[in-house]
């Protein structure tokens, strides 16, 4: 899986824009966290924001010049080099056989990632939107807010809801998922739920699964647990996001 998806990635991707991917990819910094400790992470804030799919991702993150400021301007978002990692991710889970994609996001949040899967779609000629689900119903219209500054309105659709209540309703609607973006509440048990009722839908249309937050914790244990009962290949990159650092990318065999 990783050789797929990796070189289906830079095929996309400028050699310029390779080098600087790995690169970061590959860096790791230290920055405080709340409780005075060193929590490794890797959210790069001296990029060129040329690299990121929408300017808008470029906007927010320019005054962030650490973990703090970066919280108060995009809220907690995987960052830079996550973002482009995504973005990559999306574009690899689309058949270009079709028009019709069905990508899921749970945890909204401020919208930021919900704009790079937006921008996604649109780079493909999409006629889908991203279904993106959230509780906070605040967060919600500060993510509306965001997504419309980014020209990306027509491409998002949201809801405010529990998300396993979402994720049940939404798979008796669709036959497929091209890609599903799970991170909204990272206790294990919610992860492992999402992932159960998400599976038999990824599964139909070889789609990918994609998790933030995954070095350790609740999403590190769930990623355990799927491993051992759903097999699949999954990607890791452990020095990618903060707060637990790491994404991941599941798919299925």
């Amino acid at each position: 899986m990783s050789g797929a998806i990796t070189l289906q990635a830079l095929a996309h991707l400028p050699q310029c824009r390779i080098r600087g991917m790995v690169a970061r990819l590959r860096r790791s910094s230290v920055a405080p966290d709340a409780g005075g400790r060193d929590d490794p992470h890797c959210r790069i804030f001296d990029y060129n924001s040329a690299l990121l799919p929408n300017p808008v991702l470029a906007e927010s993150d320019r005054n962030s010049g650490d973990m703090e400021s970066a919280i108060r301007h995009t809220g907690r978002t995987v960052g830079y080099p996550a973002w482009n990692l995504l973005y990559y991710s999306v574009l690899c889970s689309l058949p270009p056989s079709r028009k019709e994609f069905v990508v899921v996001e749970t945890g909204t949040n401020l919208g930021f990632s919900t704009i790079v899967l937006a921008q996604a779609l649109k780079d493909v000629g999409a006629r889908s939107r991203v279904l993106t689900v959230d509780l906070d119903p605040a967060a919600v219209a500060v993510a509306r807010e965001n997504v419309e500054r980014a020209e990306l309105s027509g491409y998002v659709e949201f809801h405010v809801q529990d998300s396993l209540e979402y994720l049940s309703l939404l798979v008796r609607q669709v036959p497929y998922i091209d890609l599903a973006f799970l991170d909204a509440n990272h206790n294990y048990a919610h992860v492992k739920a999402e992932f159960s009722i998400v599976f038999p839908r990824v599964v139909a249309g070889k789609g990918k699964v994609y998790f933030d937050n995954t070095s350790s914790g609740g999403v590190g244990r769930a990623l355990q647990f799927i491993r051992r009962a759903y097999g699949g290949s999954m990607l890791e990159f452990r020095n990618c996001s903060w707060g637990p650092p790491g994404n991941a990318i599941w798919q299925p065999d």
